[in-house]
């Protein structure tokens, strides 16, 4: 029973952390106080066995831990420190109804005239619906196709990334 909780506590945390899409650092901290820190780009995949959690690099290299074992699970983004430019306005993206059945509506405001793009992700990072917009407004996507579940809307531009939380009923 112990494990089971822990098991969810660690897949929450893990959907919690990606859901920023901005964190570029895994830490998996252990009750023993040793810490291991992974590069997101670096990994290829996570998966939670019972009682373990085995973390898999992109060179197929595998560490696996007991879920007993573990403290946490901690996702950082690691700012550049680089400025951008005063004429470059913040975006502002907000998603209605959330959570959503059939049609997602997206607002974009503040984008300053800049053309961008707008995907849907689902959980796993891959991108399920994809749309190029040129202007502010409120866009609408038909996603009752897709499965129940936990997205990603994400909109980029050449300055910066927003991303916001869906969850599909």
């Amino acid at each position: 029973m112990q494990h089971k909780k822990l098991k969810l506590s660690a897949v929450l945390l893990l959907g919690l952390g990606l859901t920023g899409l901005q964190a570029q650092t895994m830490y998996v901290k252990e009750i023993s106080g040793t810490q291991t820190a992974y590069t997101l780009n670096n990994i290829q995949k996570m998966s939670f066995s019972p009682g373990n959690l085995t973390v898999t690099k992109t060179d197929n290299n595998s560490s696996m831990y007991a879920l007993g074992d573990l403290r946490c699970l901690k996702f950082s983004d690691i700012t550049t420190g680089l400025n951008e430019p005063l004429s470059v306005q913040s975006q502002i993206l907000s998603v209605y109804p959330n959570p959503v059945y059939k049609t997602l509506n997206i607002k974009l405001t503040g984008m300053a005239k800049t053309e961008g793009t707008l995907s849907i992700l689902d959980f796993e990072g891959k991108t399920v619906l994809n749309q190029q917009v040129s202007n502010e407004g409120v866009l609408s996507f038909g996603i009752s196709h897709l499965p129940a579940g936990i997205y990603l809307c994400r909109y980029s531009n050449s300055f910066e990334v927003k991303t916001v939380k869906i969850i599909k009923q």
